[in-house]
């Protein structure tokens, strides 16, 4: 968390809620980006890259299923699985709260939240990414410049970020990107 502002998505259908969280957010150093459908939420996570995504698992008053917050989860795991998630729900039950920290959310948080507790999970999520599964592809120059690739992306190209969320030095992750062409 060395960067002066990181930024959150926070996705709910409930524009208080939304409100509420950029305050606190604000107070601790976040740009919060509200989105209040996943057509929404869609768009704003492909034209901005993000720190954290904050998740509703509901989006139709009186539904409490979590299905359409557990479908767009998965969806994206697939798209960003290394991309830190925290779920906040008040309505679907810690049974699935739970399937969701199973699908890769790091942490989850019951609303109303407590403002100390709310952060406190942001930032415990940002600071133990999670774990991203090694590769399929076992050709190990394609996996190393993807993994370079995503490095980068994910730390909006902060070499030396980069090399430290990769484990070797700034001078060796030049090497290699030179090595790959990147």
């Amino acid at each position: 968390m060395s960067k002066l502002s990181l930024t959150a998505l926070f996705l709910d259908d409930d524009a208080d809620i939304l409100d509420a969280a950029e305050l606190v957010l604000l107070r601790h150093g976040f740009t919060l980006i509200k989105a209040q459908t996943p057509e929404a939420a869609r768009e704003k996570l492909a034209a901005t890259p993000v720190d954290i995504l904050l998740l509703d698992l509901n989006y139709r008053r009186g539904d409490t299923s979590g299905e359409a917050g557990l479908k767009f989860l998965a969806e994206q795991m697939t798209l960003t699985p290394a991309l830190p998630v925290v779920v906040v729900t008040g309505h679907s039950g810690m049974s699935i709260a739970i399937q969701a920290m199973r699908m890769g959310a790091q942490d989850f948080v019951v609303k109303p939240w407590h403002n100390d507790r709310f952060i406190a999970s942001i930032k415990a999520a940002l600071e133990a990414p999670r774990i991203v599964a090694p590769p399929q592809d076992l050709n190990l120059e394609r996996s190393e410049k993807e993994l370079i690739k995503a490095a980068l992306n994910r730390r909006q190209f902060n070499i030396s970020q980069a090399a430290k969320d990769l484990g070797v030095t700034r001078a060796a992750l030049y090497r290699r990107m030179e090595k790959h062409g990147l």
